[in-house]
């Protein structure tokens, strides 16, 4: 018998437009929260950059990591409440949704940004100008799907399938048995006696005695 689903096809898109809005909103808290260092213009045009402010130049790629992360874990739960009913299909709309999300905060953080040769090229002598927000490791859009994957593997192990019911629960005394027999029980005798009424054991027309 087929499965069907009512609905078919909403809790899908429903999924899509939430990963491009949550994506959206990553790409904005990256933004607006990574500390970005920057050059400073001198008196004769040009533009440094301090020590320290070289060190910060991946400070971009650990916030998008740690927002990535984040995201993630929520793709992943919103996966799980929209689509769980889906089965297998649950991993591939996770893993796409995902990896969309990922790239719409990417695209989040860095649209409309001036770049930075413009800016200093208009700066005045002592300005200082925040270096570009750049992701230097794309590969770090993977950690949306990641995040999201680990969350419904956890779930799955731990909750039931929808739909199944719980296994029933043995006993430890085993299953249940009928009463006992044993000495006691009713018989009908050789002699055609009415049954539940104990008969002694007869042998050859004589009472078996039994010391």
């Amino acid at each position: 018998m087929t499965r069907r689903f009512p609905h078919r096809g909403w809790p899908e898109a429903a999924y899509l437009l939430a990963a491009v809005a949550l994506g959206g909103i990553g790409g904005v808290v990256w933004r607006t929260t990574t500390p970005l260092p920057g050059y400073t213009v001198q008196p004769d045009g040009q533009a440094l950059i301090s020590e320290l402010g070289l060190t910060q130049l991946f400070v971009a790629d650990a916030r998008y990591a740690v927002i990535g992360m984040a995201g993630g874990l929520l793709m992943g739960l919103l996966a799980m409440l929209v689509l769980r009913r889906r089965g297998w299909w649950v991993v591939v709309w996770t893993t796409g949704g995902s990896v969309l999300a990922g790239l719409a905060a990417w695209g989040a953080g860095v649209v409309g940004a001036v770049p930075l040769k413009d800016r200093l090229a208009h700066a005045t002598a002592g300005r200082t100008e925040p270096v570009d927000l750049v992701l230097h490791s794309p590969v770090a859009v993977l950690l949306w799907p990641f995040a999201a994957m680990l969350l419904v593997l956890l779930w799955s192990a731990f909750t039931a399938e929808p739909g199944q019911s719980p296994r029933p629960r043995r006993s430890a005394q085993g299953p249940a048995q009928g009463p006992a027999q044993g000495v006691g029980h009713s018989v009908e005798g050789a002699d055609g006696g009415h049954p539940g009424v104990e008969q002694p054991d007869q042998v050859g027309g004589r009472d078996l005695q039994l010391e």
